[in-house]
């Protein structure tokens, strides 16, 4: 009897450390809660290779761009660490910041130093996606660099040249327009709300406009001076030039209408350079070119507006080491090298010697863009969007007044006028200095 009552507590331990064993494996899972940019294809397509050598799986959740600021904040506030890392847009990251929900990895950027090698990150992607105040809040996981992708087909046909200033590239949407054969100069996203703040501001930023008058001495919204008056107007003035339904054109949808042969021009992130030639259903490659975002003259300096988002760790995650070493090996220079590379849904280049490799700038020449951006100081992550907290609700006031404006619901300068009195008292409110 006692024999057998020894071999049931053997058998009885066994179980149980085998359980312990499945529950420990279990644990072993790093979720990721993501904006659904291309860059995912990119990390799904090598993340067996990180579970093969860490042992550590990764479950990606990504969700539209419009969904994902409520979504993503309330992970980071409930305190139930359901996923363990999300991406941050820089225009969230001083309300994630501020929220307390994401973890402060100085002390691990601090250890891992030399493996880490922040050196190599792109400077202003470091700055902008890393950094806030004295805080790193995260890893630099897609840093966008927005600049006009345009037909050279279309252009050698009609015989067109790259234009620089506002007025020439007017002229070139007009030359382009055909709407016989659904085809038109160019698109853009003026869907109220976030979607035609960022391609308006991308040409306001452009045209050298700001969205407040004298950081840090005066958070007045600049936005109903000449210049925004001027960005708006243009759009206006183009509508009849651009796709139906460009006034419900959502961020995908622009590019989308580009890659499938229906504009001319369009402005987006180096995230979709890529895509236009790679992609199983592009009808453009090998007919895409790049210049910077128009100017109103040509003496006004290139600007190129900046964005992007970080990866960063919920301070709730149960499995902070995993998470940490997933995020240290998705934004390793070797990593970087190989995910830009993905056909269809490639990453973005986070590091100088990716830019700099000559393989790379051969294949992808729109990385001279990049480099020379970072190296000039042209990148403008300040006065293109905002990182303040205040930010979401700036820009659900701008992007309302915006579209009422460009679709002639509403005056243009009455729309603006508005929307910079609405700006003024959020900024007021929020204890900024301002002085109209």
């Amino acid at each position: 009897m006692k024999r057998l009552i020894g071999m049931l507590l053997a058998c009885t331990m066994i179980l149980s450390m085998a359980g312990l064993s499945a529950s420990a494996e279990e644990e072993r899972v790093v979720r990721f809660l993501t904006v659904g940019d291309p860059y995912v294809g990119a990390i799904a397509s090598l993340l067996p290779e990180f579970e093969a050598e860490t042992g550590i799986k990764v479950i990606i959740d990504s969700i539209p761009y419009l969904d994902s600021h409520a979504k993503i904040l309330l992970e980071l506030t409930n305190g139930t660490g359901s996923y363990d890392c999300v991406s941050v847009d820089i225009c969230w990251i001083g309300e994630f910041a501020q929220s307390g929900g994401l973890l402060d990895l100085t002390e691990l950027v601090e250890r891992d130093a030399e493996e880490l090698d922040v050196e190599n990150f792109l400077p202003g992607a470091w700055e902008a996606l890393a950094v806030y105040e004295d805080q790193i809040i995260g890893l630099p996981l897609a840093p966008y660099y927005m600049y006009m992708h345009y037909r050279t087909d279309k252009f050698e046909e009609l015989g067109l040249s790259v234009p620089a200033t506002k007025g020439e590239f007017v002229e070139a949407v007009k030359a382009m327009y055909d709407p016989s054969s659904n085809f038109y100069g160019l698109t853009v996203a003026l869907k109220r709300g976030a979607s035609v703040v960022h391609d308006w501001a991308a040409y306001y930023n452009g045209f050298g406009g700001k969205i407040f008058k004298d950081i840090p001495n005066d958070y007045s919204a600049a936005i109903n001076g000449e210049i925004g008056y001027e960005t708006t107007k243009m759009f206006a003035d183009l509508l009849a030039y651009l796709p139906s339904g460009v006034l419900q054109y959502e961020n995908a949808d622009r590019w989308n209408a580009f890659m499938h042969g229906m504009a001319g021009m369009v402005a987006v992130f180096n995230a979709n350079s890529p895509q236009f030639e790679t992609a199983e259903d592009s009808l453009v490659a090998g007919n895409v070119g790049y210049f910077a975002m128009p100017r109103l003259s040509e003496e006004d300096e290139e600007s190129l507006p900046f964005g992007g988002f970080s990866i960063g760790i919920n301070k709730d995650s149960r499995h902070i080491e995993d998470t940490w070493t997933f995020m240290k090996w998705l934004t390793s220079a070797e990593t970087d090298k190989k995910w830009v590379q993905v056909p269809g849904e490639p990453g973005v280049p986070t590091r100088l010697s990716t830019v700099q490799d000559p393989e790379l700038v051969e294949k992808y020449p729109y990385f001279e863009i990049i480099y020379n951006a970072e190296v000039q100081g042209l990148a403008d992550g300040v006065n293109y969007r905002s990182r303040l907290p205040e930010w979401t609700q700036i820009e659900e006031v701008l992007g309302l007044q915006l579209n009422q404006a460009i679709s002639g619901e509403k005056d243009i300068q009455q729309a603006l006028d508005e929307a910079a009195a609405e700006i003024n008292a959020i900024m007021k409110e929020a204890g900024y200095p301002v002085a109209d």
